[in-house]
């Protein structure tokens, strides 16, 4: 990890994108799977974190604006995607982007049985 340098005064804003993953017809909750989020671009989309659902299905991905901020954005224009344990995407919203995402962002996700099927 490189190091950074602290400058005391400036203030990283903090956001978080907190959420469930259910599966579509019954409703529930999926564990294990991982979510990523990231801020669309026109060239490259910043990768913004991720973690995995627990038990219930809750998932929570904390970062700061120093992760994706540039000359014209100061806020995220956020979409997710979840994956399978073998790393297949069974879920992406990236074409329903949140554009300008405010600091705290919610989703809830429904994943298709067959696209939880056919990733195991």
């Amino acid at each position: 990890m490189a190091n950074r340098i602290r400058v005391p005064w400036v203030q990283w804003r903090r956001f978080r994108v907190t959420g469930v993953v259910r599966e579509q017809d019954t409703g529930r909750p999926l564990a294990g799977l991982r979510v990523q989020a990231f801020d669309e671009d026109l060239r490259n989309d910043d990768f913004l974190g991720e973690c995995s659902t627990d038990a219930d299905g809750r998932f929570k991905i904390l970062f700061r604006d120093a992760d994706f901020m540039d000359l014209v954005e100061s806020r995220p224009d956020l979409y997710l995607l979840v994956k399978s344990a073998d790393e297949d995407v069974i879920l992406d919203t990236s074409f329903e982007v949140r554009q300008n995402a405010s600091e705290d962002e919610y989703y809830e996700l429904t994943v298709p049985r067959q696209r939880i099927s056919s990733a195991n």
